[in-house]
This record gives C-alpha cells, structure tokens and sequence, in this order.
C-alpha cells in the first residue's frame, strides 16, 4: 500500500509536468523514486491476498488512464501512428515515396499531428501489421489520446494473458505487477504511446498458445507479430524444434497476406528501415567493438542478426524452455543492437513475469538514464550517450546478473523476493 502511495504521488508528478525534455534531471529523480518502489512492491507482494491483488491492479488501471490522457510524455513517435492510419483512410500507402508525409497531397490533412512528426521526410518504418492497426484506430477515432488508449488496451490483453500462464504454472498472480506497476510500461505505454505494445501482445500470444499446445496458433501470432515488430519472429525461432513443417508453412503464408495489400511499394516498403539499421547508433553496448572489430557499422549490423539467429537456433535444439528462450534472444537483440532507445526494454518486461533474471529487470530502471541525452539533442547537439552514463546503465545488471547465476548455481536463494520475480 505504501508503494502504491509513492508511485501514484510519481504517476501524479508525471501527468502534472508534462513533456519533461527541458528538465530531464527531476523527471529521472522522480522516475528512480518510482522505480525503488516499485523493487520494494515486488519483494513484499508474494503471499498478497486475491483482494489486495485486485486493488494493485486496479491502481494501476487508474494510472494508465491518466497517463493516457495526458500529452505524450518522452516520445512523439505516436503521432507518425495517428498519421500514417490518417493517410491510409485517404487511400494512401505508408510505404509509398509518393505518399510520404512531406508530400504535398497531404497538405490538407496537416494539422497538429503533422506538426509532432519526427523524420517526416522518410516513409513509415513500420511493419504492415502494424500499419493496418493504426488505419482501424484512426478509422474509430482521429485523435492521439485514441491510438494510446488501443496500445494501454494490447497491454491489459497481455497482462490478462500472462495472468493464463501463471495460472497454468501454478506461479503466484502476484507476479502480474512484474508489468502492471513496471514505471517503464507506465510512461512508455500510457504516457508516450509506444506501440511496442502491440508486438508484445502477439508474442505473448505465440508463447501462450504454445505452452496451451496449440503451435499452430502459436505460428500464427509469431507471424502475427513479426509483422508488427519483428523481434516476436526472431523470439520464435528459439521455438523452432515445437513447430512442424506446415505451421511454418501457415505462418510464411499469414506473413504474404499481411503484407499484400501494401505490396504497390515493394521497391520502397523496406527504405525506412534500412537507412534507419544503416545509420542510427545510440546507447549501443556489445555493438560498438563488434563494428570497431568488422570494420563498418552495416557488417556489425548483419553480424550481429546472425549471431542472434544462431543463438535462437541453439535455444531451439537444446529445447529451452519457451519464455526462458525468449527472454534470451530478447535479451541478446538489445546487447547486439546498434540502437537502445528506452522503450526497447520493454520487450523484458512480460518474459520477466515468468522468469527470474533480477539483472534484466534492474535493466528496466537503469535503462531511462539514456534520456540524459535528450537535452544535448534539443539544443542541436549530436545523439548519443557517453560511456560514463552507459557504464551506469548497463553494468549494475551485468553485475546483479553475475550474482544471480552465481548464486543459482551454488543452490542458495538467489534473492528474498526470487518468487516475485523481483
């Protein structure tokens, strides 16, 4: 109950303020306050009653809505959302150069969305899955609050699924608040709009269904999400000895028709997305002696999908079990990534509801310090991050990490609250 006073006092302080770009350093002491209560929250909460469980997740209901109603707080990412569901409703194709949003047929539909667009000179960057979601949102309602409000929805679908999986696993639903009182799916979710939520929620899905026995479905959803997002497509085929040949053959099939309607733009569907693997480099860890090693960030780039690949494939004849697997690709993906932006580290968060790695969720905190570049960027200034801050970031769960296995290995609980997943 104290920690749920806390965090609604931070949630509070974040719908208060608004966009916190020109005062990074309070908004991060308030987010570390959040997040030290939200630790603390999970270190207490095995044993919660089914009554106290309702009520910490009706909190955190309530937060959400806030937030959600709330300008976008971190990101204007959402904006190109709401756009390029706009511009589909006007027949246009996303992917289209002709139809890109500084293009001049759309200077009718220019208002304040517009005006929010970051990279307006580039196609969408998003896969068609997507895309059609966004056209439906915005076919319901043309507004950013609408298109935040459907992702806050991808997130509760998924939290009602984790809730499935614990059940099944005879895991405590406490477990739930791993995610529902996460501050990174809070402001990242809620309150900038991050449509990571859609892709988490079909990979959770694909994991569901294949714990369920169901593979077929489960095919279904990874292909479902790598066309939302991708990383769920990679995350499957750590999975690959559960499936059999016909429902790869489905998936590849449910892939070509998500994608056909947007196939006018074959030669540009995939623009935004390679210049945006060819050039952006931020907050990279194991990325940057791997090109400084290979010579050219492109050939980092494909080594490191091949090196992610090859460990999905390992994890895969090894039979890893599934969420165990996903958590370490997932993990491997943002290691070998030539771009960590904040949100990326969402991704952890429902694995981390089925499975202990204090590291990764330490991560989930550490990782905001990346907005410390946010003001350098504002005022003109290169984006990147220092080493110093990115030793901050990443090495206490490099450490925390090393503890943990260390201590699983020797057989003693590796910390109090291990069955909280904290």
């Amino acid at each position: 109950m104290a920690c749920g006073v806390v965090l609604s006092a931070c949630v509070a302080s974040f719908v208060r303020e608004g966009p916190p770009y020109s005062r990074m350093a309070p908004h991060l002491a308030v987010y570390g306050v959040a997040f030290a209560a939200y630790i603390t929250a999970l270190a207490v909460s095995p044993g919660l009653s089914r009554r106290g469980l309702g009520a910490a997740l009706g909190v955190a209901l309530v937060w959400r809505v806030a937030l959600v109603a709330s300008p976008p707080l971190l990101s204007d990412d959402v904006n190109r959302y709401v756009w390029e569901g706009r511009v589909q409703l006007h027949g246009g194709n996303p992917y289209r150069w002709a139809d890109r949003p500084t293009a001049e047929k759309w200077t009718p539909l220019r208002d304040e969305v517009w005006e929010g667009l970051n990279h307006a000179h580039y196609t969408a960057v998003y896969p068609p899955l997507f895309e059609l979601a966004a056209r439906a949102v915005v076919g319901m309602r043309d507004s950013v609050t609408t298109m935040k409000a459907f992702l806050v929805g991808c997130e509760l679908l998924t939290l009602g699924l984790l809730g499935l999986m614990l059940r099944r696993r005879a895991q405590g639903l406490e477990r739930l608040l791993v995610l529902a009182w996460s501050p990174l799916a809070l402001l990242e979710i809620a309150g900038s709009g991050h449509n990571e939520a859609f892709g988490i929620l079909w990979m959770v899905l694909a994991l569901f269904a294949l714990e369920r026995g169901w593979p077929f479905v489960s095919a279904l959803a990874a292909a479902a999400g790598f066309m939302s997002k991708l990383l769920p497509g990679l995350v499957a085929v750590a999975w690959a000895r559960r499936y059999r040949l016909v429902h790869v053959l489905a998936a590849v099939g449910c892939t070509a028709a998500i994608a056909w309607p947007y196939l006018d733009a074959k030669r540009t569907m995939l623009l935004s997305l390679s210049k945006y693997a060819q050039y952006w480099r931020f907050n990279e860890t194991l990325f940057a002696p791997l090109a400084a090693l290979l010579g050219s960030h492109e050939a980092a780039v494909r080594a490191g999908a091949v090196a992610t690949l090859v460990l999905a494939l390992w994890l895969a004849w090894r039979r890893v079990d599934p969420a165990r697997a996903a958590l370490v690709v997932v993990a491997a993906s943002l290691l070998l990534s030539p771009n960590v932006l904040e949100w990326y580290a969402l991704w952890l968060i429902p694995l981390l509801v089925l499975v202990d790695c204090p590291g990764a969720l330490l991560f989930t905190g550490t990782v905001c310090l990346a907005y410390f570049a946010y003001p350098d960027w504002q005022s003109g200034e290169p984006w990147r991050l220092g080493w110093g801050l990115r030793a901050l970031e990443y090495a206490p769960c490099v450490l925390v990490a090393v503890r943990f296995h260390l201590d699983r290995r020797g057989g003693r609980p590796a910390l109090p609250s291990s069955g909280s997943g904290a």
